[in-house]
């Protein structure tokens, strides 16, 4: 045994003594450890891991990014997709919200809640809600709530509460969108914008 494991067991035997003594039935007996060795070798270094890089491989995706939009990075070892020449960054594009759930509020309106895609949305904003049959429904903007909370504003990854009047939540369902008025023509349009 080494020493940290023979001081160990002192510890533990000289407390199980000390124990026993308390009922009268042992007296504690002191444990001597034998003095370390002196040792001349060095201790050994740490064995390292070298980790080879991954290779790059090209291949076609779905999506906004092409295979001839994939740049490989020697270095790295990592594939970094070049961006859409065509989209815009989400902070940039006119608001939009995917609904997630839809409340009544008795005697206020009606309560839409979703986490925001794309944009910002100011309390005093005009919109509407897109369905897939292209409908459009024009509610007003009564407040913005984040967390139960007023706020003056709603920006790209927040999860809000946005609510309306003018409206009635029979009319909507789960999956509709919720969009700045006058920033998308039809509901295809706006859903190409989520991706």
């Amino acid at each position: 045994m080494n020493q940290p494991q023979l001081f160990k067991w002192g510890i533990t035997l000289t407390l199980v003594m000390s124990l026993l003594s308390g009922c009268g039935t042992a007296t504690p007996t002191p444990i001597v450890l034998p003095p370390e060795p002196a040792s001349n070798e060095l201790p050994q270094p740490i064995p390292q891991v070298i980790v080879p890089q991954p290779t790059a491989i090209r291949t076609a995706t779905v999506g906004p990014f092409s295979a001839a939009s994939v740049t490989p990075t020697p270095t790295a070892g990592t594939i970094t997709p070049a961006p859409s020449a065509t989209l815009k960054p989400p902070i940039d594009r006119p608001f939009l919200m995917r609904i997630d759930r839809i409340s009544v509020i008795v005697g206020r309106g009606t309560l839409l809640q979703g986490r925001v895609a794309n944009g910002t949305l100011p309390s005093n904003a005009s919109i509407e809600i897109l369905d897939a049959q292209n409908n459009v429904i024009s509610p007003t903007l009564l407040a913005i709530l984040i967390a139960n909370t007023v706020r003056d504003q709603v920006t790209v990854g927040d999860y809000a509460s946005i609510l309306v009047a003018g409206v009635q939540a029979t009319d909507l369902a789960p999956g509709m969108l919720l969009a700045e008025a006058g920033e998308y023509d039809s509901y295809e349009e706006a859903l190409q914008q989520l991706q």
